[in-house]
């Protein structure tokens, strides 16, 4: 590698995949598991009024904000609690409850160009995931990054400064060393612009770009363009096609 650019960060839910059907799938895997091992459960509660449950406990405690796993996990156990289990089958239930929503949580589907991406990049780059969700990139078989930042083991979730600060630490690079890619205007763009990090704004949806304060360096549509969008941002005054000849 002879440019100044070491690493390269991706954000994962609706980065590297569609967040959306894989979150609905994990509900329904765990719902289904639920009414047939805690029956006392749904008579009690629905499964709107368990979700609003969740809602409220993440309100009431923004000392967890970043604690998606726990949320979930204690918002069921006071649930379970209350409708009636002990507090041993109530915190062992929940903790079952929560391996079922993981493990559906991580059969995701990655958008077409998302391994080759990673495959194209990882030989002349460090790859790093930085993420405020649960997903974990080791158990998804993501063996391109050379590290993975949640925002539960960091103490702290985008956009706050913290994870992008840490993955600099970590790699022992500047900030003009480091893009980081993603597809929130404000967690990952935004967030990693005000450390002085070059910015790719994935935008499948072609949207408008949301915010004035702010620009991405770089926008790309599918992640196939990011090779030529991280050549640009490293050789300004070059073409892509031209160097790949």
């Amino acid at each position: 590698m002879t440019s100044g650019i070491k690493l390269i960060s991706f954000d994962l839910d609706n980065t590297l995949w569609d967040v959306e059907p894989v979150l609905h799938a994990a509900e329904a895997t765990t719902q289904a598991w639920l009414e047939e091992f805690c029956p006392k459960l749904f008579k009690r509660f629905s499964p709107e009024q368990l979700r609003q449950a969740r809602m409220e406990y993440w309100h009431n405690h923004p000392e967890f904000r970043h604690l998606i796993t726990r949320v979930r996990r204690d918002s069921l156990r006071i649930k379970m609690i209350e409708a009636g289990y002990c507090l041993l089958d109530a915190i062992e239930l929940a903790d079952m409850a929560m391996e079922i929503f993981l493990d559906a949580r991580h059969k995701i589907h990655f958008y077409d160009d998302a391994l080759s991406t990673l495959n194209q990049l990882s030989p002349s780059y460090k790859l790093a995931a930085i993420s405020n969700g649960n997903a974990n990139p080791t158990r998804l078989g993501l063996h391109q990054f050379s590290f993975h930042l949640s925002a539960e083991e960091v103490g702290a979730a985008k956009p706050s400064p913290e994870p992008f600060e840490l993955a600099m630490a970590m790699a022992s690079i500047s900030p003009d060393q480091m893009i980081h890619v993603g597809d929130c205007p404000k967690d990952d763009i935004a967030a990693a612009a005000s450390l002085g990090i070059k910015t790719i704004w994935l935008n499948r949806n072609n949207q408008a770009w949301p915010r004035a304060e702010v620009q991405p360096d770089r926008t790309v549509t599918t992640l196939s363009q990011l090779a030529n969008a991280i050549f640009e941002l490293e050789h300004p005054n070059h073409s892509f096609q031209a160097q790949s000849a």
